[in-house]
């Protein structure tokens, strides 16, 4: 029997699926048997990097038009409650509870019928749809788990499909070639539904045969921008053939404001431009490109584009200053092609771990590069010694994993609060 909020979570996390999935028929069958209806429009992302940070923008947009707004997102970087959001406020710790449990009655009565485990992930999305439901929202933005096609987000009819762009990640479920990977993000495409997406120019063409194909009106945003400066407010650009400005930092920032606006311009064709930069402004994404301290940040990237991007905006940033990183990465992360870009930038690495069965031989790291280490396997331990090293005229990078920023941001947060 689940008791608190700390049992419900543990409860949810030991469900594991028992085989590979190969369609949604689970998950739509959950959505039947409880009876979840989505009267509202969805509005869905998928990408390899960037959906976050689009989703938090359209959620910002939609909130100040007096929209009743459902989020969810995956993972989380604080807290298991950021899955789940209405209106800017994450689901209590009383709810996960009293969802969780009602869920656990219904998995065991599921495993009884069907000889099948109802996954974490999916009973997440089960929650969230639940909740969605008990709060009568209006407009859902939602952020795919993993690829599209199979993601059990793409269970449910959508207003809008969001692709922000096609990287290398997740390749042994989702294929070895861009075009692959590709395949399953325009998985969640549906015939006349729109699609808007600020994929690279090299696959804008295997996207237009898709889209004529399939039948899915196509946008292109990232023809659309350009002008893309940094400065200690934000990010500066321009989107078709106006300026924009947003809080978030980060050169890669403008191709997920951009597709924002191209979605909030189709949905309301008179949305004021004084709330889109306002909307810009508010929205806020931790782990992105985010200040601990002036002269340490961390940034999410856990892939060969989003380090690429990284790497892009600390050049423009940070043009005279030395630049030191923390890095770790999950075993199935493309450690060596993460490092060799991150050797552009850096003078000196400290490579460090997380306790995860998922987490990479810290000792594996150091044969990726030429560039001056330090080993400390115990990442407090790591940032403590970090912190104390830093120098006049030095930058703190912390990346390489999801995981590891959440678990240093809590550190970070804690020393500079003492």
């Amino acid at each position: 029997m689940i008791k608190d909020y700390d049992a419900a979570l543990t409860w949810l996390y030991e469900q594991k699926k028992s085989h590979k999935r190969e369609d949604l028929s689970r998950i739509k069958e959950c959505i039947k048997l409880l009876n979840i209806k989505t009267n509202y429009s969805i509005i869905h992302i998928a990408g390899t990097n960037g959906k976050g940070s689009t989703a938090s923008f359209l959620h910002q947009m939609l909130l100040l038009k007096g929209k009743k707004v459902g989020l969810f997102v995956s993972p989380y970087v604080i807290s298991f409650n950021e899955r789940i959001e209405v209106n800017g406020v994450y689901i209590t710790n009383d709810d996960v509870l009293s969802y969780t449990k009602r869920l656990e009655d219904f998995s065991n009565l599921y495993q009884e019928k069907y000889q099948d485990t109802i996954p974490f992930f999916e009973l997440t999305f089960l929650m969230a749809l639940l909740y969605f439901q008990d709060q009568a929202i209006e407009v859902l933005v939602l952020e795919c788990g993993l690829g599209g096609l199979l993601d059990v987000t793409n269970a449910l009819d959508k207003s809008v499909a969001v692709i922000t762009n096609i990287g290398y990640d997740h390749m042994a479920q989702l294929g070895n070639s861009l075009e692959e990977i590709a395949t399953h993000k325009l998985g969640i495409t549906r015939p006349e539904v729109p699609c808007f997406t600020t994929v690279d120019e090299g696959l804008a063409s295997y996207f237009s045969s898709y889209a004529k194909k399939n039948n899915i009106d196509m946008h292109f945003v990232k023809p659309l921008i350009s002008n893309i400066t940094m400065g200690k407010d934000g990010t500066h650009f321009t989107y078709d053939g106006k300026n924009y400005r947003t809080a978030l930092k980060g050169l890669y920032q403008a191709y997920n404001a951009s597709l924002s606006i191209a979605v909030m311009k189709y949905l309301d064709k008179d949305y004021p431009e004084e709330l889109l930069n306002l909307a810009l402004i508010k929205a806020t994404w931790p782990g992105r490109f985010e200040y601990v301290k002036e002269n340490i940040l961390i940034d999410g990237a856990h892939n060969i584009d989003g380090i690429t991007a990284l790497c892009e905006s600390l050049r423009v940033y940070y043009p005279n200053q030395k630049i030191k990183v923390m890095f770790t990465a999950l075993k199935d992360k493309a450690s060596k092609a993460m490092l060799e870009v991150l050797d552009t930038i850096t003078y000196k690495y400290y490579f460090t771990t997380i306790q995860d069965k998922r987490a990479g031989n810290v000792y594996d790291f150091k044969n990726f590069t030429f560039k001056p280490y330090e080993i400390i396997e115990d990442y407090q331990k790591a940032i403590d010694q970090a912190i104390l090293d830093l120098e006049e005229n030095e930058i703190l990078v912390i990346t390489g994993s999801l995981h590891f920023i959440s678990e240093a941001r809590k550190k970070l947060f804690e020393v500079f609060q003492k």
